[in-house]
């Protein structure tokens, strides 16, 4: 879904602490920010990390920078989800697949959304209920991963009340179509248009040739049983988060979320296809 801009005066950054940009990329953001009469403050998360260049913290904005490769922007894309504050992604990273823009580009997308030249694009989330009543949210995925002494991980996977497949293997991913390009796609797994009303399932290395990856409405509940355990339980994750363990007869399950993260876009910048084509290299011939 796509929402027309908002007027930005505040604007929130946020960095990855472990790998945080390098100086002069802040630097030029701060000042472009200044000039174009856009107040710029620290995300609380990372305050620690920019105290240096006299920002203060500030968590309530019209927008957030993030500054950083594709896992900040993902982080930072849950964290402001609860904010619901739309974010706009610089890749100071590698791939850069969620970014927005460039960091060389940095200064033109600050001007651009002084000017309003923008669109939000709001893509939905996963909820998932842990067996102790603990809800968590995804924005690309949902994994459970057998532990590393663990052995083998048994499990049942149910699509509504409906058991699907007894599965033996390492755990399995559950995928929005905006993380397709995630986790689940180095499992295997299809690339799924973020428009789609979709959940997608996919086990990881399997014991099964048979098995292949599934793909499920979003309206639909999508459940995993965990089996007989030699040792530790499975880890989940909240993307990429170790978010708790599960038991033996133990089920997470997995639904459409509430709320939704929100990305800023640029008209003239590719479009989720030409994305696809220019970030995963398939302009080159192999």
């Amino acid at each position: 879904m796509v929402h027309e801009p908002v007027t930005v005066r505040r604007m929130c950054l946020y960095i990855d602490r472990f790998n945080p940009p390098y100086e002069g990329l802040i630097r030029k953001v701060m000042a472009r920010c200044s000039e174009t009469g856009i107040s710029l403050s620290a995300a609380a998360s990372c305050i620690d990390h920019l105290k240096g260049f006299g920002l203060s913290e500030n968590d309530s904005c019209d927008m957030a920078m993030v500054l950083g490769g594709d896992g900040t922007i993902l982080r930072g894309l849950g964290f402001f989800k609860n904010l619901n504050v739309p974010v706009l992604g610089i890749n100071a990273g590698q791939l850069g697949f969620l970014a927005s823009a460039e960091k060389t580009g940095v200064v033109e997308a600050i001007e651009r959304v002084a000017r309003g030249e923008y669109i939000i694009e709001t893509t939905p989330v996963l909820r998932g209920e842990m067996p102790t009543d603990k809800a968590l949210t995804a924005v690309n995925d949902f994994s459970v991963n057998r532990s590393m002494i663990g052995g083998i991980l048994h499990f049942d996977l149910f699509v509504g009340d409906a058991r699907v497949a007894s599965i033996a293997g390492d755990g399995v991913v559950v995928s929005t179509p905006f993380g397709s390009t995630a986790y689940s796609l180095s499992c295997g797994g299809p690339i799924l248009d973020p428009g789609l009303p979709a959940m997608l399932v996919v086990a990881i290395c399997p014991h099964s040739l048979s098995l292949r990856p599934l793909v499920v409405p979003d309206d639909q509940v999508i459940s995993i049983r965990i089996g007989q355990l030699r040792s530790t339980g499975p880890v989940v994750s909240a993307d990429g988060v170790p978010s708790g363990t599960l038991k033996t007869g133990e089920i997470l399950r997995i639904t459409k979320g509430t709320g939704s993260c929100m990305t800023v876009r640029f008209a003239d910048e590719p479009g989720y296809y030409s994305r696809l084509g220019l970030k995963l290299g398939w302009g080159v011939r192999g």
